[in-house]
């Protein structure tokens, strides 16, 4: 019972240490800032230098656990697929449900897709292969290979062209990275030789293999969506105000089953909550306040928000059609 209390702990510490919910914003935002350090390492000593395996390997789990979250939480047929996750294997530890895991999924503090990805193992690319071949339902590395940069020939005009040109090359230096990585946080290994040319080919088929995984599982989860920002705030706006008018939609109905008397106090209760979400999501937001990710990031929080609205609506609607 413990042990469930503390990955439940856990998930929640993690993600109150993120910007936002999705496996491919906060990669974005963790990969600039190492790729802008790795442009600077020249000088740098070899003992510095190892620490960039141990970076961008943290980088690849942290954007995995991310990704498998994401893709299970968007429903079929991940969320189906992720049973193979679930039960594990004879190796590994199966996922056991007991109550204050149920407790905190029906309370929705935790989604199943986070119950799932912080509790499968990703120390190594094999596990990440193989969890991503259940969820996909197919070879992930295959999948990865013909995987191309959609802003490069749509709105640079190159033509397409594979971003892991050399796939079978840049899977084995992402192993080696990782072994590299398990060597420098693990063991004091004082006779053991980690070239500087092996940690800085690693570290750029690391970010090739991310780069293609993010790819694949944008347009995974979103097939076609628009590339440039101002397609994606129009797209960001249009989704919260569909979402937004379920909610009325709903309220309309709440309202049309309560008696007189309740009507008023549940009005003054949805414009409270419409003040909440706005609060929120500008707090949300407010770390790109003046940018032009600021109408992304605002949309997205208020239309999760909603979304949850809605359930609650769904629930209480439900409890008030036959008065």
């Amino acid at each position: 019972m413990k042990k469930t209390k503390d990955t439940i702990c856990k998930i929640i510490d993690v993600r109150n240490r993120r910007l936002t919910d999705h496996a491919n914003s906060e990669l974005s935002y963790r990969l600039f800032k190492l790729e802008s350090a790795f442009e600077k390492r020249i000088g740098l000593e070899l003992e510095l230098l190892k620490y960039f395996p141990v970076s961008i390997v943290t980088c690849i789990e942290g954007y995995f656990r991310l990704a498998i979250k994401n893709l299970i939480d968007a429903g079929e047929p991940y969320l189906s697929n992720a049973r193979k996750l679930a039960s594990g294997s004879d190796s590994e530890k199966k996922i056991n449900l007991e109550f204050d895991a149920v407790k905190a999924l029906h309370s929705k503090q935790i989604s199943i897709g986070e119950l799932i990805a912080y509790t499968v193992p990703l120390s190594n690319f094999d596990q990440i292969k193989k969890y991503m071949d259940d969820i996909l339902n197919k070879d992930f590395v295959k999948e990865l290979s013909s995987v191309t940069n959609r802003w490069e020939h749509e709105i640079n005009g190159k033509p397409k062209a594979p971003i892991l040109a050399e796939p079978d090359s840049v899977i084995k230096q992402v192993r080696r990275t990782f072994e590299i990585r398990h060597i420098v946080c693990h063991e004091l290994a004082s006779n053991n030789e980690i070239k500087q040319e092996e940690i800085e080919q690693g570290f750029l088929a690391c970010i090739l293999f991310l780069k293609a995984s993010a790819e694949l599982i944008q347009e995974t989860l979103y097939p076609n969506a628009p590339l440039t920002q101002e397609d994606m705030n129009i797209e960001a706006n249009s989704d919260l105000k569909a979402t937004l008018a379920k909610v009325v939609e709903l309220n309309k109905k709440i309202q049309d089953k309560l008696p007189r008397a309740h009507v008023e106090a549940f009005n003054r209760a949805d414009d409270l909550w419409n003040k909440f979400m706005d609060a929120w999501a500008k707090y949300e937001a407010k770390t790109d306040e003046g940018g032009t990710l600021w109408p992304v990031i605002y949309c997205g929080s208020a239309k999760l928000i909603a979304e949850y609205r809605i359930q609650q609506l769904t629930e209480e609607y439900d409890s008030v059609k036959h008065l």
